[in-house]
């Protein structure tokens, strides 16, 4: 925003209603959102929350959950208790896991449904979308639909998700639906049409939070997956012979768990490896099983194909909606075979926008204990915990000069030049194909034994990773990763940077 058009609106705003006031159209201004949950706007209030958004975090668009099949829940512990309503308990309450009003014949002959939403549910009557599109609009806030998959371990939540699963190299079920089956698909398309269909939606956002089959196994000693009949048939079609493929896999597995094994033991190297190495060990087997790589290259094009007809759905019934994907962290920033197999150039041929996750906080432990650590047990077991950290430095372009120490992750994080980093990356791969809003972690909790304790952000620090974010050239910024987590102070910190950057 100009500083002329920002001083009107200040003193507009004097003689204004409270809350009745947009100071400048949204689509004047860079995307300022939030992601939230629709508990949290319903417990402190429609007007009373969105009036806050706005004056306190400068926000412009809400990212709201459509459906929380996915969550399991934040303990109370780490939640804000600023926000001027008591704490919810959320382990402890009854509310739907679905926040829209289907048809109730959209799902009809369907293998997978949505869950019914009951009368004795707290909220069962609300119907989100419908009830915010007119205080948003007042407001000149725009209303996005936020979608993320759900994984195996909450299939009871939704009827007929076991029977999507994906299966592993023995046959077993593995570790969520598969990308390939038809009955899956359906499901997600039908609720992408209902959803834009139903509802006067500015935006959509969807993404799933998981990877391939070879960081399964490389990264995580986790069986593989998809050796579905379907994933079977659609890979032989394209020339993959699955009996080797899943053989390859099965190797790989079992290496893995005796490297683990060893790992855990004390053992100095494991027996599979002798005197080569965990990476050549891993490499023997890639070279006279290359149909892995295949079948992992494929597994991430099914997602692709899902993510490309949901963009297609939307845009068909609502040209205008802005329609984008959703990169979870192991996506954006330290998955090589993701990154190697799927590139942003490749999501921006179908995506309004892309919003990668760069938590420059929470990016510090999740590095030294989701990386570095566990791949010292598996892949990169020939290191020490310094040498892998300066690999993902180097592998992942990063400044290692510029960047903090190992003894320095769980207390700094990354800093503000990985979201520089990271979102700079982004932009420069899509270009102009798609906009990138960058996903701005505030307040992320942190693992600990027993439970999760709260980390809340620097605000200096939380404010130069926003300013950084539109230096490497987002066309938005996503407070995330939940409202809930977010304390006043440091939504007042992310809206003050916003501010600055519009008087630029």
């Amino acid at each position: 925003m100009k500083r002329r058009n920002l001083i009107k609106a200040a003193a507009a705003s004097a003689i204004a209603p409270s809350g009745l006031l947009a100071a400048e159209k949204t689509e004047d201004q860079p995307l300022s959102g939030i992601q939230i949950a629709a508990y949290s706007i319903f417990d402190e209030g429609v007007e009373r929350c969105l009036d806050t958004l706005q004056e306190k975090a400068a926000i412009n668009a809400l990212f709201l959950y459509s459906q929380t099949y996915h969550i399991g829940y934040t303990p109370k512990n780490v939640l804000a208790t600023d926000h001027g309503v008591p704490v919810r308990d959320l382990a402890k309450s009854r509310m739907p896991y679905l926040w829209v009003k289907h048809r109730a014949n959209a799902f009809d002959g369907q293998v997978v449904r949505h869950p019914e939403v009951t009368p004795e549910l707290e909220f069962s009557r609300r119907d989100l979308f419908r009830e915010l599109r007119e205080p948003t609009r007042r407001r000149g806030m725009k209303l996005y639909a936020r979608i993320l998959e759900a994984g195996a371990r909450r299939s009871k939540r939704i009827p007929g998700y076991d029977k999507v699963s994906t299966i592993d190299h023995r046959g077993k079920p593995g570790h969520g639906p598969c990308w390939n089956n038809p009955h899956y698909r359906r499901w997600v398309y039908t609720t992408i049409r209902e959803l834009v269909t139903q509802y006067e939606l500015d935006g959509l956002q969807y993404g799933a939070e998981r990877t391939g089959p070879l960081s399964h196994v490389l990264y995580r000693g986790m069986t593989p997956t998809c050796f579905c009949d379907h994933c079977t048939a659609k890979n032989r079609q394209a020339g993959v012979d699955p009996k080797r493929a899943k053989e390859g896999f099965g190797k790989l597995y079992d290496l893995m768990s005796d490297v683990s094994k060893a790992a855990r033991t004390g053992r100095q190297k494991s027996d599979s490896v002798a005197g080569d190495g965990v990476l050549s060990a891993v490499m023997r087997i890639v070279y006279r099983y290359p149909e892995v790589l295949q079948w992992d290259y494929n597994w991430f094009q099914a997602d692709e194909e899902i993510c490309t007809q949901i963009h297609h759905i939307a845009k068909e019934i609502r040209p205008d909606i802005d329609s984008g994907r959703h990169v979870d962290h192991q996506r954006s920033s330290w998955d090589f075979f993701f990154r190697s197999a799927t590139s942003y150039e490749q999501m921006a041929k179908n995506a309004d926008f892309i919003k990668p996750i760069v938590y420059h906080d929470a990016m510090g432990p999740r590095l030294r204990h989701w990386v570095l650590e566990r791949l010292r047990g598996f892949v990169l077991n020939d290191l020490n915990l310094e040498q892998s950290l300066q690999l993902f430095y180097g592998v992942f372009g990063h400044d290692a000069s510029a960047m903090p120490e190992l003894h320095e992750l769980e207390s700094n994080g990354l800093g503000p030049e990985y979201v520089y980093r990271e979102v700079l990356r982004c932009k420069q791969s899509v270009s102009n194909a798609a906009k990138v809003y960058a996903g701005i972690g505030i307040d992320v909790p942190w693992y600990v034994p027993g439970g999760m304790e709260p980390r809340p952000s620097d605000h200096h620090t939380l404010k130069t990773a926003v300013k950084r974010a539109f230096a490497a050239g987002a066309d938005g910024v996503l407070a995330s990763r939940e409202y809930n987590e977010m304390r006043m102070s440091s939504l007042t910190a992310f809206g003050d940077a916003v501010r600055e950057h519009r008087l630029q």
